[in-house]
């Protein structure tokens, strides 16, 4: 008999086949079962879902600046220090001629005495490199970037300065360096410094978690017994402004735009709302806590994050307490201008969310002489709007097809 006679007189239950077709479709069940890997698989509308619940637009007439950053503090973020005492305390010329001659690196120790009211707390300092064009005839806009990898790791020239201890390493010398940029992209790690530069850009980036670090085990005791009971977003957010100001103390620049991705870009935002100094934002995938409204939303929820990151947001950050949402940190920032990023199978950061957002902060825009967001839809990428939204296919990350919408929007609102 063949092997293939003898094959079809074996009972089902014995043949291997059927049997791997069981697993897959056990695993498949079983992952359609939970809900985050169901939240995951899915794709974003290119119009938001009729069932979706909105926010509705922001009242001008009602609006209060003053109540709203208090509820933003009270609420969501925790307490954010006001700018207190900024010096550059070291400045230091590493290579007046990097990447051909294009730009100028260096770098700046920033120390800083954040102030919650009662006077400046000590003093404090992080490091802030500089990469600055040198064929500018002018002062130049600043991209400010707060990243996840060190600063030699996201400016990856001779000379930068390595940060001791435990921390996250993206380098060659890290088991994550490919790992990382795999599953989020080929400029997670480092932008596209010569295309930045060559439109004229300068960029500054610092090492967040050198300030504050990422990590609740050691950022909860530094947080609550140093800076007043304040949260990871609300401090980094305070390294944005103290950056803001260094640079426009210098005469090479003359507008400074904060850019973060996903929890960089939270801090982003919320820099922007309080600080009227940065001149502008890109925050990439926000999601909750950043961009996307709170309430009723798909995705990564409140209790999620707040279980996840207990040293990202105050304690008290619960969707059923909210007495404003993300539409109110967005209006806070009007006229300044917006860029909101997103990706379609990146449901977990709620792009929807963040697209009913900025419709709802519209009005505040308006009313302040702004266009606010114009798009009636996701795919309506609109760069000169004040609210810009910017979504492309895949999932969370920074890929090629990101930093040319945002050097689109740039040029639209800083360029020459």
């Amino acid at each position: 008999m063949s092997r293939a006679a003898a094959a079809s007189k074996r009972p089902w239950y014995k043949m291997k086949r059927v049997w791997f077709l069981i697993i897959i479709a056990l695993c498949i069940a079983a992952l359609n079962a939970c809900s985050s890997t169901r939240v995951l698989m899915q794709t974003a509308d290119n119009k938001p879902s009729a069932k979706r619940t909105a926010a509705p637009a922001i009242d001008v007439s009602t609006f209060d600046t003053a109540a709203v950053k208090q509820a933003l503090q009270t609420e969501v973020y925790g307490p954010i220090p006001s700018l207190g005492t900024v010096t550059i305390s070291d400045r230091r010329v590493i290579n007046e001629s990097v990447l051909n001659g294009l730009a100028t690196l260096e770098e700046l120790t920033l120390t800083v005495a954040p102030d919650f009211g009662d006077g400046p707390q000590s003093e404090d300092s992080f490091i802030m490199v500089l990469l600055s064009p040198n064929d500018a005839d002018g002062p130049v806009p600043v991209i400010m970037m707060e990243t996840f990898c060190p600063n030699h790791d996201t400016i990856p020239l001779p000379g930068i300065t390595k940060p001791t201890g435990d921390y996250f390493s993206c380098d060659g010398d890290g088991m994550m360096s490919s790992v990382f940029g795999f599953f989020f992209g080929r400029y997670i790690t480092t932008p596209p410094i010569e295309d930045i530069l060559g439109r004229g850009y300068a960029l500054a980036t610092t090492y967040s978690s050198s300030y504050v670090p990422d990590r609740a085990s050691t950022a909860l005791p530094l947080l609550r017994g140093r800076y007043n009971n304040a949260r990871a977003i609300g401090m980094w957010a305070y390294q944005f402004s103290a950056m803001s100001h260094a640079l426009k103390s210098d005469v090479r620049f003359n507008k400074t735009v904060a850019y973060g991705h996903s929890r960089y870009g939270k801090s982003a935002l919320f820099a922007a709302a309080f600080d009227d100094t940065i001149d502008g934002v890109i925050a990439h995938q926000s999601g909750t806590g950043g961009a996307s409204l709170s309430k009723g939303k798909p995705g990564e929820t409140v209790a999620q994050i707040t279980e996840g990151y207990p040293h990202w947001f105050t304690a008290s950050y619960t969707e059923d307490t909210l007495t404003i949402d993300q539409h109110h940190l967005l209006a806070l920032i009007a006229p300044r201008p917006i860029l909101l990023g997103n990706a379609r199978r990146d449901v977990w950061s709620d792009p929807e969310g963040a697209f009913l957002a900025a419709k709802a902060a519209t009005p505040v825009y308006k009313a302040k002489g702004g266009k606010g967001l114009s798009a009636t839809k996701l795919g309506d990428f609109k760069p000169a709007d004040s609210i810009a939204y910017w979504i492309r296919p895949g999932t969370h990350g920074v890929v090629k097809e990101d930093w040319p919408g945002f050097l689109a929007f740039m040029d639209a609102h800083f360029g020459d």
